[in-house]
């Protein structure tokens, strides 16, 4: 289920306070800088940075041209 729109566009990372990307298809909140991925169940954003899960570069970068396509980089 997709989250709000305007939920996302305010949202930042708490580690970096960067942009996230929003992964439908994976129910998470992506900080392409930070490499972390918190969790959002029932439309609520798990954004406590312990509970986050790590990804790798690799995913990380495909991320960043995600954010950079919505913001139009």
């Amino acid at each position: 289920m997709p989250i709000d729109p305007r939920l996302t566009a305010t949202l930042v990372c708490p580690v970096c306070k960067g942009s996230l990307v929003w992964d439908e298809e994976k129910s998470v909140l992506v900080c392409p800088r930070c490499r972390l991925a918190f969790s959002v169940k029932d439309n609520m954003p798990d954004m406590i940075a312990d509970n986050a899960k790590a990804i790798s570069v690799k995913e990380a970068d495909a991320y960043r041209e995600k954010l950079s396509v919505v913001r139009g980089a």
